[in-house]
């Protein structure tokens, strides 16, 4: 049975506004396409080991040369790939940390970005895919912000997933979403609610193209 790869980062449960946009997302989706299975990753609550020399060095070792440790390691990340590449589609949700990707999810992309496996040279096994992305972010880095240089979650997110095959990433966002909790920025707290309710009507409209 196809399915949709949810990956879900945020660990603040109901308080999340990406969560938020991935169950708008999801609902739409769901409405579309309803033969296909949901499938969520949890990275918050169910984290991956951060890639380590083993790890690296098992795509470089014949098999019967590696340890126990590096056939295991190298198995996981055969595994999150097979996972990633038989996916219908993808949707990421994330918040914005300090202006990149939570290390969680850094985590994963280094897990599944594999030379001969998974990678941007002859392995684009993401082509064909449609990949959304929903971020939350606590400011604003629109075209008209302050410092719309600042966001690196979007070109950074864009380019893992087209490097690995895919011609649809779409990257929506939630902006403003530390108005009302950052003291400061109670001003903003109407541009939050605007961002997010544009947010869930353009996550409902991706989903059900």
């Amino acid at each position: 049975m196809s399915y949709l790869l949810k990956i879900d980062v945020s660990p603040m449960g109901e308080n999340s506004s990406s969560l938020a946009l991935g169950a708008s997302f999801v609902n739409a989706f769901s409405t579309a396409n309803p033969d296909v299975e949901i499938k969520v990753r949890n990275l918050a609550a169910n984290p991956l080991p951060h890639v380590d020399g083993e790890a690296l060095t098992a795509g470089y070792v014949p098999e019967e040369g590696r340890t126990e440790g590096m056939k295991t390691k190298h198995q996981l990340r055969l595994d999150l790939i097979k996972e990633i590449s038989e996916a219908k589609s993808i949707v990421v949700t994330t918040p914005m940390w300090n202006w990149s990707i939570p290390s969680v999810l850094k985590a994963y992309i280094d897990q599944i970005v594999m030379p001969g496996a998974l990678d941007p040279y002859g392995n684009k096994k993401l082509a064909g895919k449609k990949v959304t992305v929903l971020v939350a972010t606590g400011g604003s880095y629109g075209p008209d912000a302050n410092h719309p240089e600042w966001d690196f979650v979007t070109p950074y997110m864009k380019f893992i997933f087209a490097s690995l095959g895919s011609e649809d990433v779409q990257v929506i966002r939630a902006e403003f979403q530390l108005a009302g909790v950052a003291p400061g920025m109670e001003a903003l707290i109407p541009n939050k609610e605007k961002s997010i309710a544009d947010g869930k009507v353009a996550a409902e409209a991706r989903a059900a193209e």
